[in-house]
């Protein structure tokens, strides 16, 4: 140091009217409706990409779904051949349906048909028992044992 004390100079900054203290070459902000300061422009974002492709539509998937539904049902609820008839019939039509590449869950359709069928099958030998206990009983003595 040299002894005198002199103060750090500060840099100035522009004033409002856009010319800086220290000359007309200074900086000054850039006025609204110039293009001064102005880089080219980031295009839009684009729309996110599918993580996995896009899904396929498949327009009778709900054949298949409704043929799985039925069975099911008649085999807890044991809805028999109320039940049992229809997913046989709309098991085919997804079986169908997936073999022309209108829907991909051929196995919905194929289980739908296996169930149904156990119901009917089921239905049928439980109507069989009922006939057969109820022509046993007839047989036997009639409904009444009691003689008065």
């Amino acid at each position: 140091m040299d002894g005198s004390s002199s103060s750090p100079s500060y840099p100035t900054y522009p004033s409002s009217g856009g010319e800086s203290s220290e000359g007309p070459g200074a900086y000054a902000p850039p006025q609204a409706g110039s293009s001064h300061g102005q880089g080219p422009q980031a295009p839009p974002y684009a729309p996110p990409a599918q993580p996995y492709g896009a899904l396929a539509f498949y327009p009778k998937n709900d054949l298949g779904v409704w043929a799985l539904v039925l069975g099911i049902a008649s085999i807890v609820l044991s809805c028999g051949i109320f039940t049992g008839i229809p997913a046989i019939i709309l098991g085919g039509k997804a079986k169908e349906a997936a073999a022309a590449g209108q829907a991909n869950n051929a196995s919905f359709g194929t289980a739908g048909v296996v169930l149904g069928w156990i119901s009917v099958g089921l239905s049928v030998v439980a109507v069989v028992l009922f006939v057969l206990l109820f022509v046993g009983v007839i047989a036997i003595g009639g409904l009444s044992t009691y003689q008065s």
